[in-house]
């Protein structure tokens, strides 16, 4: 990156415009670095710490049994880490706002597959499956004991490392979207390494009879239905946490963090019990088809929610832009608005205009980034950014 030299849109911006962007900075975090390695942090010691006992648990859960089923074991980890990198490219892509460092992004995902899986909530569920058991019977606990137990557990492991990253970067982590993205990627790693827990306990079945086979088939099948699974839960379940706290960007909002708090446990619940809630066969499908659809639908309201708050802070970010003339109010205006963009690619004259006038969208995002990792100062990339606006913005108009 080159140096920055002056202030974005010098000659062309008003002070206003200036200020609010300042403002937009300093309380979004937009553009802001993250540094993992924090020794004068609690956060970062407890992080490790409870990374370490996720990581001797889960050695000490499968080193037994890979003399005898190594290469099963493998297989698995390497098709869930496959579905995983899918499920990771998606959740990069939907993260269209301020985008989280990628440093950022693995921690959350490691915490999920290693100290929320091994170090919090297979220990825990393990025992209260066993007292709940003895309790109200085996029967009553084979179809309601996941449901009384990995809701409450897993979200509260999840949860647990969702707060230690709001305060190793609590710069970054401040916007109900925040909680939506990073709280997907904990549960992005919880499942697959969930996936991978069940793929190599089915090496061992059928007394080890082609323990290859099952595993590919368990990992087939848990991917088929991780959609709606850990990343969807623990989503509502930080985005809740923020509203529930409250930061420099986002108002506390107790009433709406513990609806979306109860609302993914609630949804996790459904799932886990869909044998208990809708008997066999066809009610288990019932139960988990609805619990699929409350699911997104619940997560869609949370995006719109969340979507004004990272609305504003774009328009601030870019109304020295907008004031210098780089970007226009009706571009700026199709970027954010899903009803402005149709408009817009609507009125855009021909195939390559319409398609030009979609991706001006993008490059518009792409320069709110820019100027924000610029701190408002004129950099190299800030120039490029321009000049991608302007080429497509002049594609677009053609006739």
């Amino acid at each position: 990156m080159s140096a920055p030299t002056a202030p974005v849109g010098v000659g062309g911006a008003d002070a206003d415009a200036a200020a609010r962007q300042a403002r937009a900075l300093e309380v979004s975090g937009w553009g802001e670095r993250f540094t993992f390695l924090q020794p004068h942090n609690l956060c970062f010691w407890v992080f490790l710490g409870l990374m370490a006992v996720g990581l001797f648990q889960s050695w000490s859960y499968f080193r037994p049994e890979l003399g005898f089923y190594g290469e099963a074991i493998g297989i698995s980890a390497v098709l869930c880490v496959g579905f995983g990198a899918i499920w990771w490219a998606w959740l990069r892509h939907v993260d269209r706002w301020e985008r989280q460092p990628v440093d950022l992004v693995v921690a959350a995902v490691a915490w999920g597959a290693i100290a929320a899986t091994f170090g919090f909530a297979m220990t825990v569920n393990t025992a209260m499956l066993s007292i709940y058991a003895k309790l109200f019977g085996q029967d009553w606990a084979s179809s309601w004991a996941a449901g009384a137990t990995a809701p409450f557990t897993e979200e509260s492991a999840k949860l647990c490392g969702f707060l230690l990253l709001m305060g190793l970067a609590p710069r970054l982590v401040r916007t109900a979207n925040d909680g939506l993205v990073l709280g997907a990627f904990i549960g992005l790693g919880f499942a697959a390494f969930e996936d991978f827990l069940y793929a190599a306990n089915a090496v061992g079945s059928a007394f080890g009879t082609d323990p290859v086979q099952h595993a590919v088939q368990i990992s087939f099948t848990r991917f088929a239905v991780g959609f709606v699974s850990h990343p969807l839960f623990s989503a509502l379940v930080c985005s809740g946490a923020v509203y529930l706290i409250g930061t420099a960007a986002q108002p506390r909002r107790i009433a709406r963090g513990l609806l979306f708090v109860a609302a993914g446990l609630f949804i996790h619940f459904t799932w886990d019990d869909a044998g208990g809630l809708g008997g066999h066969g066809a009610g288990v499908f019932l139960v988990m088809a609805l619990s699929t659809i409350a699911g997104f639908v619940l997560l869609t309201i949370a995006f719109r929610l969340a979507a004004p708050t990272e609305h504003q802070f774009v328009r601030d970010i870019l109304a020295p832009e907008v004031e210098a003339g780089h970007v226009r109010a009706d571009e700026l205006d199709a970027a954010l608005d899903k009803r402005a963009r149709k408009a817009a690619r609507k009125a855009a004259p021909g195939r390559k205009a319409k398609k030009a006038q979609k991706h001006l969208g993008r490059a518009i995002m792409d320069l709110a980034h820019d100027v924000a990792r610029a701190r408002g100062l004129e950099t190299a990339e800030v120039e490029q950014g321009r000049a991608e606006v302007a080429r497509l913005r002049s594609v677009a108009e053609v006739r």
